[in-house]
């Protein structure tokens, strides 16, 4: 990602103006893991965690979570939080709890074997030129049987102030992209937002019995 669009998002923190951080989980991923889908074990791994409240929520479901995030002032309050909640009764959130500095389009890590990847917003402000990286590290780090579960603008005209900027995602984008390591579970029309928005749910096939 380029270093404007990391100063931007740096910028957006300092002024407070963040609309996308709500502190709440949403209701869809809370859905996802009340119905039993997955065992409440494993590695969850969250793309632009933002200040941490989805990978607070996974570690309090029983995983390992890892947020990622390549802006350093909502990871440094994840990090506040989290410590905050481990001496308030919590302590064990310390060691489920982790956050990396990295750039979505080239993780910095391979094969973790995540049971459940998050991205709540996150690969639908992508370029088009930067959407295969973050697909190949999505599919080098889920693990057969896992889930990923996204969250995604529809095709959305750019801003004014920035006409080349390509926001959103096309129709059967997100099904293409990860084909065919990963296949649609479902897609969900999101509550309404701005913009028309949905939730995809992929899984990569399960590891054949030998």
């Amino acid at each position: 990602m380029s270093l404007s669009q990391r100063q931007r998002f740096e910028e957006h923190y300092q002024a407070g103006n963040t609309p996308w951080d709500t502190r709440q989980t949403p209701p869809e991923v809370q859905r996802f893991w009340m119905s039993q889908r997955l065992p409440r074990r494993g590695l969850a791994l969250d793309l632009g965690c933002g200040p941490g409240t989805n990978v607070l929520y996974l570690a309090r479901q029983g995983l390992n979570a890892i947020g990622v995030d390549y802006v350093i002032q909502p990871l440094v309050a994840a990090q506040q939080r989290i410590a905050a909640y481990a001496a308030g009764g919590e302590p064990w959130l310390r060691e489920r709890c982790r956050f990396l500095l990295g750039d979505v389009t080239c993780l910095p890590v391979t094969g973790l074997n995540a049971n459940y990847i998050l991205d709540v917003g996150c690969l639908h402000g992508l370029p088009p030129e930067a959407r295969r990286g973050y697909v190949e590290g999505v599919i080098a780090n889920l693990t057969p049987g896992g889930y990923y579960h996204l969250y995604a603008f529809d095709r959305i005209p750019p801003p004014d102030d920035d006409p080349e900027r390509i926001r959103g995602m096309e129709e059967n984008e997100v099904a293409e992209a990860f084909a065919p390591q990963l296949s649609i579970v479902a897609i969900e029309r999101a509550r309404p937002d701005r913009h028309p928005c949905r939730w995809y749910l992929l899984q990569r096939p399960a590891a054949v019995q030998a």
